[in-house]
């Protein structure tokens, strides 16, 4: 079965908000085995989305819509539908009364504006919300089926998944339907043209309706595998052998498949080894101390930290001697090695990471250009500190040097 997304809004377009709609529904259709075939995003503009649903509609079964369902004046989305079908709006009395004792149990005035919500294309299905005030709409056409969501993503997903997912399995899939399914392994410590390198022509072990995806990220390079097939125990036995090349190919750098992360995998080996962790960020500002703490149950290894951001810092808190910072000043592999030495002793941790560097943009030099960062690590085996250097932009810095840290990290666990 073909769909095809369309995002609708101002804000999208613009880049002002990032489109994780697309990317999340895609993801949970594509799981039961449907085929996403494109996504698309437009303006809130009548013109725009019948010319879009025009030209979605010709290969497409379905047509999942987002946005522009609200009661505002830039909300048109319901508005263009209805005269897209040449229909009439009509007062769906379920919806209204689910808006008044809304509106009335939250003490909140029930205006004509709120009221509008009620009213829907007397020929859709009317899917409702219980997360907010405007509920969803199925068209079903004899070539096709629009759906229109709310954009707030909590209220799509929650009718995606009441309504929409269960009539795709329902409606369209049949049990012998060809699906595709994944598995992905996730390497360290090696370029994507070099990992290619090593993995040779992927033609000579793919079959036909199988692929392999290269994907670059802080943290490594993903190798998503995918089989097409009706069978899912074929398909999973058929995952194993294609794993099993990739491992003969490049196990040495494979450390992790499918949801695990370089965070988790990380975070798992001082939980089994019985570790703890402390931090010293400076250049970072907290963000490894972040990424640790988002993790539910990191007390259990994560103790805390300190961001060090000036020298006067680094010398109380952590103990970094003056002199070191005189001599070879914040950014440097002495500095780290006694914020990463200084924070595990008065932490008390097994380990301590430390994160000094030159985020930028500015504030380089010839001799320590922006994009430097050191490293440290200390532990009741050794304290050592490593250099990177990364690019020109903060913000990509900052996450490598993060990421970066979690490797180090890893790496010394790995070999206990």
């Amino acid at each position: 079965m073909n769909i095809a997304l369309l995002t609708i809004g101002d804000e999208l377009c613009i880049g002002q908000i990032i489109n994780t709609n697309a990317s999340w529904i895609a993801d949970r259709c594509t799981q039961i085995g449907a085929f996403i075939t494109c996504h698309s995003t437009i303006k809130d503009n009548p013109l725009d989305i019948i010319c879009e649903l025009d030209r979605l509609r010709i290969n497409n079964a379905m047509i999942i819509i987002t946005g522009g369902l609200g009661p505002t004046h830039d909300d048109s989305t319901k508005a263009t539908l209805c005269s897209y079908f040449h229909d009439t709006l009509i007062e769906h009395q379920d919806t209204l009364q689910f808006l008044q004792e809304r509106y009335i149990s939250r003490n909140i005035f029930f205006s004509e504006r709120n009221r509008e919500q009620a009213f829907v294309p007397s020929s859709c299905t009317v899917l409702k919300n219980p997360r907010g005030t405007a509920p969803g709409l199925l068209f079903a056409q004899t070539d096709c089926i629009f759906i229109a969501l709310p954009g707030v993503p909590a209220e799509m997903k929650g009718i995606m998944q009441e309504y929409v997912l269960p009539i795709i399995q329902d409606r369209f899939l049949e049990e012998n339907t060809t699906k595709p399914f994944y598995r992905t392994l996730i390497t360290k410590g090696i370029p994507e043209s070099t990992l290619a390198d090593l993995i040779g022509n992927p033609s000579e072990f793919l079959a036909i309706q199988e692929s392999l995806a290269f994907l670059p990220s802080f943290q490594g390079v993903r190798l998503r595998l995918g089989v097409y097939h009706h069978n899912a125990e074929s398909a999973i036995q058929r995952l194993d052998v294609l794993e099993q090349i990739l491992m003969n190919k490049a196990g040495t750098y494979i450390y992790a498949k499918n949801q695990e992360n370089l965070l988790s995998k990380t975070t798992e080996n001082l939980i089994i080894l019985k570790k703890t962790l402390s931090v010293v960020e400076s250049c970072t500002g907290g963000k490894l101390s972040s990424l640790c703490t988002d993790l539910p149950g990191s007390s259990v290894f994560f103790k805390g930290g300190f961001i060090t951001y000036s020298n006067e810092l680094k010398e109380q808190l952590v103990h970094v001697r003056h002199e070191t910072l005189l001599e070879f000043g914040a950014v440097s592999e002495q500095t780290a090695i006694e914020m990463a030495s200084g924070g595990r002793e008065i932490l008390h941790t097994d380990y301590c990471i430390s994160i000094t560097g030159i985020a930028g943009p500015g504030g380089g030099s010839d001799e320590k250009p922006v994009g430097l960062v050191w490293i440290g690590l200390s532990s009741n085996n050794r304290t050592f500190a490593r250099k990177h250097i990364f690019g020109t932009d903060r913000d990509m810095n900052r996450e490598r040097s993060v990421y970066a840290a979690l490797s180090i990290l890893y790496d010394e666990l790995h070999h206990i």
